[in-house]
């Protein structure tokens, strides 16, 4: 079997492709459609603002800076990052470790408890923390956010993957729960409790 994905055989093919010549539509194919960004179901990597405004973007998945054995997965600007694992515990509480980074160098961290205050869905969507009173609840499941361009909220916890961070949105109608999707989430925003 000829593996046509070898660079040598991509090269052929380009020289080939001159050769003969390559007709580009004029048009994009009716049967694809074109979009603009992020569709709902498309995972993106989530940034975290913190407290003070300081938005912490993914560091990747390649080599990276790690300080006692926790590796820098966020970058907060050029004298901070996010170390470590973060988690989100009871739909908004979200734990997280800050470092301090002088050069290439993690010089300190800091343990953080913060509270998620808002969350920006991948589409543009804006959801506002319910608060921790009394609320809805759908399949043993929290409404701790509600979004504006929704009749609905998210549910239950926020889950990380690997920098995705994505939220279970619920469509509801009054009091019932008419359907829901699992959502990749843009940004994090968070407030000391």
């Amino acid at each position: 079997m000829i593996n046509l994905f070898t660079p040598k055989a991509l090269l052929a093919g380009l020289c080939l492709g001159t050769l003969v010549g390559c007709v580009v539509p004029d048009e994009p194919a009716t049967d694809i459609p074109a979009t603009e960004g992020p569709t709902p179901t498309e995972a993106v990597e989530t940034a975290i603002v913190l407290p003070d405004g300081t938005t912490c973007l993914h560091a990747g998945r390649g080599a990276t800076l790690a300080f006692e054995g926790k590796r820098l997965n966020y970058t907060c600007g050029d004298t901070a990052g996010l170390i470590g694992e973060i988690t989100i515990d009871q739909g908004m509480d979200i734990t997280l470790e800050k470092a301090t980074i002088e050069g290439t160098t993690i010089t300190g961290s800091e343990p953080m408890l913060l509270m998620v205050s808002s969350v920006e869905l991948a589409d543009g969507t804006t959801c506002l923390n319910a608060g921790r009173g009394a609320t809805l609840a759908f399949d043993e499941k929290r409404l701790n956010f509600r979004c504006d361009a929704v009749e609905g909220g998210l549910i239950g916890d926020i889950t990380e993957d690997d920098g995705v961070f994505m939220a279970e949105l619920a469509l509801l109608d009054g009091t019932e729960l008419i359907a829901s999707e699992t959502v990749p989430v843009a940004s994090l925003t968070t407030v000391e409790p």
